[in-house]
């Protein structure tokens, strides 16, 4: 095999190397009767199905907007819409009929029903726990797109002072698809501002989900970032589901809300309460305001299924609604993790393993940590069990060139005595400019310096270059 042949054979291999970053912790993570891994769920599919045909009739008297599927006589979403009482979602059926998905003001949060909107400080005034009348004076409800593969309605509420005068009009317009097993709907919020509106800095306020929690019901939060419950709390993050067994169901009903990329402060920060209620939170990071005559957008898709979350399908879907498939998201996470990290405490290996949420069946411990090997910037394991380590001295100069300092270099760990913890160091090069990417094969390793790629032989198989 010459090298042009085995230099394109390695070049998908290679270029997962390129892309890692710099870790102060290397885990070992052992497996122990798991369940082997299951394929996309039918609900978190896109490419599954075809969209259903819907319809949705406004009943004034009642003050509700309700979507049917064609030819059925049962909703399967209801917007309440009633003239002394703010709007909101409720029930949110199941799309396989088994199980209402939102509840009405649970004991634990009267205040709160379905899916909502209510900010908790506009100028002042608390708009999220007062649902009732002498807040909120409803102007106008319509169906706007009746009958379709998409259905579209909206509402308008004026939201009011002490005085009864308005601050801010609010208008939803939502738009609602059944595909695949899913409900999608899309809902664009306006605040039109009366007069100059502060929304004042908080834990929650915006868009919120209260699903029926009981104690000891099975259920969980899962953001974008795989951060789970209250790990999620106060995170930013493209988007946020939570799934729930709620009565008559043996798996899990979900709920996620997706953020857009065109919301300011985007991604939000997001509460995620005890009770798995979520919501997109932007006043978590301080007041924003809104000046009088001035318009506020704000962007969000829901998406309702049951079944398993697939997040990267949930991340496809997230990008199908902002219109964009490229890295755009990861170089917007990657100035977070910036930030974060220069802010985080700096935890010790074992610190960091007991932090970590760990999938059921599975076990993490402390395999390899400074000073033992520092500024790992790739990896790979051989045929014996041992980890080879590039070193990368040269990071932090890479904007001006390589730094040259001979200090870059390859080690070979081991766990010697099988006890899960390496015990054995060796040296197998020193003085290579910026390694970044190794493959161990062919009697020797296949290394990545940028611009170069080498093969650097052990002919003698003492675990020197």
């Amino acid at each position: 095999m010459n090298y042009t042949t085995l230099k394109a054979r390695l070049k998908d291999r290679f270029a997962t190397y390129f892309r890692m970053v710099p870790v102060l912790l290397l885990l070992a993570v052992c497996q122990q009767g798991c369940k082997p891994g299951t394929s996309h769920n039918e609900a978190t599919s896109q490419t599954a199905g075809d969209s259903t045909l819907l319809k949705v009739v406004e009943d004034t008297a009642a003050g509700t907007i309700a979507v049917f599927r064609a030819g059925e006589s049962e909703p399967i979403v209801t917007q309440n819409a009633k003239s002394d009482f703010r709007p909101y979602l409720h029930p949110i059926v199941a799309p396989d009929g088994k199980g209402e998905l939102t509840e009405y003001s649970p004991g634990h949060h009267k205040h709160q029903t379905g899916l909502y909107w209510g900010f908790t400080r506009v100028n002042g005034r608390d708009f999220f726990h007062h649902p009732e009348g002498d807040y909120w004076k409803k102007v106008s409800s319509q169906v706007q797109q009746a009958e379709g593969k998409v259905v579209k309605w909206q509402t308008v509420y004026d939201l009011l002072d002490e005085q009864g005068n308005t601050i801010l009009t609010e208008t939803q317009n939502w738009s609602m698809r059944e595909t695949g097993g899913r409900y999608l709907l899309d809902l664009e919020w306006n605040g039109a501002a009366q007069t100059d509106v502060t929304i004042g800095k908080y834990d929650y306020g915006g868009l919120f989900l209260r699903m029926p929690w009981v104690e000891g019901i099975k259920g969980e939060v899962v953001n974008a970032a795989r951060q789970k419950n209250e790990k999620a709390e106060g995170q930013r993050a493209y988007w946020v589901d939570a799934g729930m067994q709620v009565a008559g169901r043996d798996d899990l009903a979900h709920i996620a809300i997706l953020d857009h990329r065109d919301n300011k402060g985007f991604p939000h920060s997001w509460r995620v309460d005890g009770q798995l209620g979520i919501g997109p939170a932007r006043a978590i990071l301080g007041d924003w305001t809104i000046a009088k005559g001035e318009t506020e957008t704000i962007k969000h898709q829901v998406v309702v299924y049951t079944g398993e979350l697939n997040d990267l399908a949930m991340t496809e879907t997230w990008q199908d609604f902002i219109g964009d498939h490229n890295m755009y998201a990861t170089a917007v996470l990657w100035g977070i993790a910036q930030e974060e990290g220069r802010t985080a405490k700096f935890l010790k290996p074992d610190e960091a393993v007991a932090a970590m949420t760990v999938k059921e069946g599975y076990k993490v411990n402390t395999w390899a940590s400074e000073p033992m090997m520092s500024q790992p910037m790739a990896f790979c394991w051989d045929d014996r069990g041992r980890l080879w380590i590039a070193e990368n001295k040269d990071y932090e100069s890479r904007g001006s060139g390589f730094s040259n300092a001979g200090n870059s270099r390859i080690l070979i760990l081991e766990d010697t005595d099988g006890d899960g913890v390496a015990d054995s160091r060796k040296v197998f090069l020193e003085g290579i400019a910026f390694p970044a990417a190794i493959a161990v094969g062919f009697d020797g390793l296949f290394l990545g310096a940028p611009p170069n790629l080498l093969f650097v032989p052990d002919r003698n198989g003492d675990d020197k270059a």
